[in-house]
């Protein structure tokens, strides 16, 4: 049942294992003819348009889907659906910090993003943070940060402790459910993050709203 009347942008993320073979027709084509279906089988406002700056033209179905694919070890299938609304990722943010700035200043831009966002993600929000990589592979790590279950820790101790502190950083700023004052602005903190270049420090920041929901199946 949808809670909010922005049901997202369909954003996918998909593990395909290198001995799969898929028969019968086109993976994408498939999962753009699931949105296609499940948007108007459960009355969900289509929310896409076909350019981004022209016409702006609703496509009439909610597709095309974002779609991210890695090829991964073994034959199976995993497929992991987690629709976006537009409040919450409007207030998403890349910087590409120096080195130099270390821990405490990835910590300060986590948190003054989620400050000067106030009430628009539609607090309380979960915050995906990434870091590493490159200008896009930090933002894919921070939307993907997002699937994760609430209380599920980065394996890495020190990302684990750094979640924590940010989640009572960000609860001590006071915007609250909806921004209307409170003790919970976030119901959690996930850091994802990868090898980066010596002359960068890439840090992207993605928040889902507290009506945000993903779904996971394997095949």
């Amino acid at each position: 049942i949808p809670i909010c009347h922005d049901t997202g942008v369909s954003a996918f993320f998909g593990d395909l294992g290198q001995d799969l073979h898929i028969v019968g027709g086109n993976y994408e084509d498939a999962i753009n003819e699931g949105v296609k279906q499940g948007y108007a089988d459960g009355y969900l406002r289509k929310s896409m348009v076909d350019d981004p700056i022209i016409e702006r033209k609703n496509t009439g179905d909610n597709t095309p889907a974002v779609i991210h694919t890695k090829i991964v070890p073994g034959d199976k299938m995993q497929i992991i659906a987690a629709p976006k609304g537009g409040g919450s990722e409007n207030m998403s943010e890349v910087k590409m910090m120096k080195a130099a700035d270390g821990i405490e200043g990835v910590k300060d831009f986590v948190v003054d993003r989620v400050r000067r966002s106030g009430g628009n993600p539609c607090p309380p929000v979960v915050v995906g943070v990434g870091l590493g990589g490159n200008f896009e592979m930090s933002a894919i790590l921070s939307k993907k940060a997002l699937v994760r279950n609430i209380g599920e820790r980065n394996p890495d101790p020190t990302f684990a402790e750094v979640e924590v502190e940010l989640l009572k950083r960000i609860n001590k700023l006071g915007i609250g459910p909806m921004g209307l004052g409170g003790k919970t602005t976030a119901l959690d903190v996930f850091i994802e993050y990868m090898p980066c270049h010596i002359a960068s420090m890439p840090v992207a920041v993605n928040m889902n709203c507290h009506a945000a929901r993903n779904k996971k199946i394997t095949l």
